[in-house]
């Protein structure tokens, strides 16, 4: 049975309150146009409530200074001294303005800023059961982002507003094989939660749309592998290695006016995703960070979403990233720790591909950070990191009509501040 026919039979006497009658155009179209977003999980946040974000996180397999690094690389829990705990906190805060061009063929205005203020935490433990075997915990908030469109705007069919997030809890643990090298291993269960509202076209003479919302869970397990190398008393050197996480979310889409409530099924693929990292002394006072990253957006070919039965397979074609970024500390006072970082990652779409439920485009950033032992057993973390995520150009055609443009403003804030307490 194909998506078309279904809807018809599904649907074919459901009526809107105002007397218009929901077209199988309509439903067909919008139902199809709300299972493509489903992918908005995919920007990826390197980001989850660590002093590192000081260095646009750059050294995160490497640095081994605190108990976030049970969370990037669980081999490096091996050179934290006795037991620490870091309880983090970040604000983001985005700026998102999209610039329809003279290509769009829907009618509606840009849409004005779509970004707003999302919140993160993150927490994080290591445990000394010997000088060799360290155990670990994280809570983090690893892919996420929020979105608020005006409901009349040109892109209204992909997206008008969008939540999504995960929690992730990852236990960890880590043993040092000699003086120069260790390894880590641990297991998580994520968390995922999406809410999306789409308009959908009900009428076009008088104009008028009716919307969709789709409210989506699921949990799903994962696995991450690390390795630290120590080759000098200067040098670390970290590979950390996460698996793809798919999630099967399920719930329902609820349609304005409609008192049926369809079950909504959606798979997401969180890519499995590698990263070298490198600190190396330079003085007693200087250190340099460099870092190098892959990840697995290809597995993100397709998305598949099935309404009340009906299952529609949506092309995607995303493609692997890349990573690079370079970074540095500099110990001002035994008591201060400065710190400051640029990296780049590629893009995993391209124009006729990307939708405005993920405006991301390549991107840039750019971390300052400063660190500050209050006590012996207690340091202080404040950063500010700048992501700007590039003009995301869309050039998508659908049943619908064009949307073209891109995104005159497209960055976004994070201000982060942590403790972490050892003992």
């Amino acid at each position: 049975m194909g998506i078309i026919t279904g809807l018809f039979k599904i649907y074919k006497d459901i009526r809107i309150m105002k007397g218009f009658r929901l077209s199988l155009y309509a439903l067909a179209v919008g139902t199809l146009l709300s299972s493509s977003l489903a992918h908005a999980a995919a920007f990826q946040l390197y980001e989850v409530g660590a002093p590192i974000n000081g260095t646009a996180t750059v050294g995160q397999a490497a640095e081994t200074k605190d108990a976030s690094i049970a969370y990037y690389n669980p081999a490096g829990m091996t050179h934290i001294q006795g037991t620490q705990f870091l309880l983090g906190a970040q604000n983001t805060l985005q700026y998102t303005n999209f610039s329809p061009n003279a290509s769009t063929t829907i009618a509606g205005s840009n849409g004005a800023n779509a970004g707003g203020l999302l919140p993160g935490l993150g927490a994080f433990f290591v445990y000394g059961a010997t000088p060799s075997l360290k155990l670990g915990l994280s809570l983090t908030t690893p892919y996420g982002g929020a979105l608020s469109y005006q409901n009349h705007w040109v892109g209204r069919y992909n997206v008008q507003q969008m939540m999504f997030y995960t929690v992730n809890l990852n236990p960890s643990i880590a043993y040092q094989i000699n003086r120069w090298a260790s390894v880590g291993a641990g297991i998580s269960v994520e968390y995922a939660n999406l809410y999306q509202t789409v308009a959908i076209p009900v009428s076009a003479s008088p104009p008028f749309d009716g919307q969709a919302t789709l409210k989506l869970d699921s949990a799903a397990p994962g696995a991450n592998l690390g390795m630290l190398f120590t080759p000098s008393p200067n040098t670390n050197i970290g590979i950390a290695y996460r698996t793809q996480i798919i999630h099967n979310l399920r719930g329902n889409t609820n349609f304005a006016n409609i008192a049926t409530t369809p079950s909504t099924t959606s798979r997401m693929v969180m890519p499995s995703n590698i990263i070298a990292s490198i600190t190396q002394n330079v003085s007693p006072k200087a250190t340099l960070l460099g870092e190098v990253g892959w990840a697995n957006w290809s597995s993100m070919r397709n998305m598949v979403i099935t309404i009340q039965g009906i299952t529609a397979d949506i092309p995607q074609d995303w493609s692997n990233t890349y990573r690079l970024g370079v970074g540095g500390q500099y110990k001002a006072t035994p008591d201060f720790l400065l710190q400051a970082g640029v990296s780049y990652d590629s893009s995993p779409t391209s124009s006729s591909k990307r939708l405005p439920v993920l405006p991301m485009d390549r991107q840039i950033r750019v971390g300052l950070g400063i660190e500050y032992a209050m006590v012996r057993a207690a340091t202080l973390g404040l950063s500010y990191e700048y992501i700007n995520l590039g003009s995301a150009p869309i050039n998508n055609t659908n049943a619908i009509g064009t949307l073209s443009g891109n995104y005159s403003r497209n960055y976004t804030n994070v201000f982060q501040a942590s403790v972490n307490i050892g003992c």
